[in-house]
């Protein structure tokens, strides 16, 4: 936890901006307003990110097509 809390803390102080992408993120990622430098989290299949780096960050989401339940990040 302290690792990632620092890491997120440095990239704030190096000027970028921060998505979380997660289903349930707050603003779909193509109204997110982007910076020039943007660090962009992606979760693992199934369990996604941790609910503390959620809390942290901006959510972004991405409408998926009926049917579909999963973004293949690969």
């Amino acid at each position: 936890f302290t690792e990632t809390v620092g890491f997120t803390a440095a990239l704030d102080r190096l000027g970028f901006g921060q998505f979380a992408l997660s289903p349930r993120g707050q603003t779909d990622i193509r109204d997110a307003k982007r910076t020039e430098r943007l660090a962009l989290y992606l979760g693992t299949e199934g369990e996604g990110l941790p609910e503390m780096l959620l809390a942290r960050l901006r959510t972004v989401r991405i409408d998926m097509t009926e049917g579909f339940d999963s973004l293949n990040v690969g």
